[in-house]
């Protein structure tokens, strides 16, 4: 079965000042690689100016910035109704995408621009661009996605940034809890079975108390796998990501979540806007690492020594060894 996310795209590993090393046993993304492969080639120029993203089947402007300058988000909503109306590229789908499907196009392990290598993208300028996602912090947000180096934050609608609509469907996750479904998590024991994704999740954050930096978070859950006889790992932050609920926020998690010290703070009903680690290094700079804002339900980076957050451990199927083609 197909995984539900796709690959980061990492195939290489790193130290914590950004070294290359050896993948085996490092217990990072680039070890296991788990995740939709990515195909090869990954695009395909179906027609003059459009291009075809072969991993996710959504259809994009050859030209990443199409609408010649930065646009409020009402006018970038306003933009994608008149291609609607014009029929662009003889589509009539047009929409700003989603957070997902954005970051799906992004590759968070390169950088300058964050693009998969041999892209045919032209005209791609390293600044903000906005999503079609509502944020849940503030009233009038939304999500946007940096195309310098892949960050993930919300911003107020009357900011200008980039356009770059989309067409099609994909086979990517939904970004709300629909609650008509049955619940989305099974717990038996520490455990935790995500029926969305069929990820296994520890149910508690850890560290329990305090926090931690990414080279020591990576030990401990090479530990917990020695003791616990688990293959314990850091998830990559696509699985982490795909924890995210965009309708909600202070958590940004699904309401049924179950994990253990990530709920609203005691007293203003608010959680701090918690960092977890991810086993993905950033392709910006391999001296830091993705770590999921769980709080806003942002993606962000963090510094490999200085930082400190806390992290999630999961297991689920891995894929070792060279990238696969579909």
């Amino acid at each position: 079965m197909d995984a539900s996310y796709p690959w980061s795209g990492q195939d290489a590993c790193f130290d914590m000042a950004g070294l290359a090393v050896s993948c085996a046993g490092s217990g990072q993304d680039g070890e296991y690689r788990p995740g939709r492969p990515w195909p090869d080639p990954r695009f395909e120029v179906v027609a003059d100016g459009l291009v075809k993203d072969r991993l996710t089947g959504l259809f994009w402007p050859k030209s990443a910035n199409p609408a010649g300058w930065p646009l409020t988000f009402p006018e970038a909503t306003a933009l994608v109704r008149d291609w609607n109306a014009q029929g662009l590229f003889g589509r009539d789908d047009w929409r700003l995408p989603l957070r997902r499907e954005l970051l799906s196009l992004v590759s968070l392990v390169h950088a300058r621009p964050a693009l998969p290598p041999g892209h045919p993208f032209v005209d791609v300028f390293q600044h903000w661009c906005w999503t079609g996602s509502a944020s849940a912090v503030a009233p009038g947000y939304a999500w946007r996605v940096h195309l310098e180096g892949g960050r993930m934050f919300p911003g107020p609608g009357d900011a200008a940034h980039l356009v770059w609509p989309v067409s099609g469907t994909s086979w990517l996750l939904p970004e709300a809890s629909n609650p008509e479904l049955l619940t989305r998590f099974s717990q038996s024991g520490e455990e935790v079975c995500d029926r969305l994704t069929g990820l296994v999740w520890a149910r508690r954050i850890l560290p329990e108390t305090g926090e931690t930096n990414w080279g020591e978070a990576l030990e401990m859950a090479r530990q917990a796998a020695r003791q616990e006889g688990n293959p314990w790992r850091l998830p990559t932050i696509w699985e982490l990501e795909s924890l995210a609920d965009v309708s909600r926020a202070w958590p940004a998690l699904p309401q049924d979540h179950p994990f253990e010290g990530i709920g609203p703070a005691p007293g203003n009903g608010r959680l701090g806007d918690i960092g977890l680690w991810s086993g993905t290094t950033s392709g910006y700079d391999p001296a830091w690492a993705w770590v999921l804002y769980a709080g806003k339900g942002a993606v962000g980076v963090g510094h490999k020594q200085g930082g400190r957050f806390q992290f999630l451990l999961t297991r689920g199927q891995a894929r070792k060894g060279p990238s696969a083609t579909p």
